[in-house]
């Protein structure tokens, strides 16, 4: 079975679906598709609903990785420096791109996106490849502040990866985790306008249709 490698920071809307949907067992899912989870501080406290923090609990027990910068365990005075550069360089990534929203006539979010830049810099500071929110415009972001990471420092900075909801349903698939039948049902539930475009993608990538 393979896996996606690497570090993720998972986004608080991924925990409220995994959460909502009790035909399968989400969570499960994403240990077997991610190395190595982790979970901002900040994106934590953002859980508001119990049943959501429970189930994160349930994992931080079981090898999930809890991000806190503000433990001075965690990060040294100079590390805890780095990454609040690396968060205000994320910053003006997303002032940057509500200025071009504005310029193209594109509508603005009315939200703070706190969690999102936060998880942003920390997969800067610890070189996580892959930023798993359902946030369509952290993609964008990272694309036009070339926000990158270096994996081995003998090899170039590459830039992070954001998987959506979409790409997740996908890679159950296409790595042979879940069964395509129980992919869309659970992208049916959550968001219904996204499994014409998960059915095109599986139809590109699959040589053969996968029940």
């Amino acid at each position: 079975m393979k896996k996606r490698k690497g570090k993720v920071l998972i986004d608080s809307n991924i925990l409220i679906f995994a959460t909502e949907y009790k035909i399968i067992n989400v969570f499960q899912l994403i240990d077997a598709l991610y190395d190595e989870v982790y979970i901002h501080k900040m994106v934590y406290d953002e859980l508001l609903l119990n049943e959501v923090k429970q189930n994160v609990d349930a994992k931080l027990k079981d090898g999930w990785i809890l991000f806190d910068p503000d433990d001075e365990v965690t990060l040294s005075d100079d590390i805890y420096e780095i990454y609040n550069r690396y968060l205000v360089d994320v910053k003006q990534g997303f002032d940057d791109q509500n200025e071009k929203k504005k310029r193209e006539g594109r509508p603005l979010k009315h939200t703070n996106d706190l969690g999102e830049m936060h998880c942003l810099a920390a997969a800067m500071l610890l070189g996580a490849s892959i930023i798993f929110s359902n946030d369509y415009d952290i993609r964008e972001i990272i694309q036009d502040s070339k926000l990158c990471i270096t994996v081995d420092e003998a090899e170039e900075s590459v830039l992070i990866q954001h998987d959506t909801l979409l790409d997740f349903c996908c890679y159950l698939v296409v790595f042979e985790i879940e069964t395509k039948s129980n992919v869309r049902e659970f992208l049916k539930a959550i968001q219904p306008l996204k499994v014409s475009g998960l059915d095109e993608r599986l139809k590109q990538l699959l040589p053969k249709e996968t029940s």
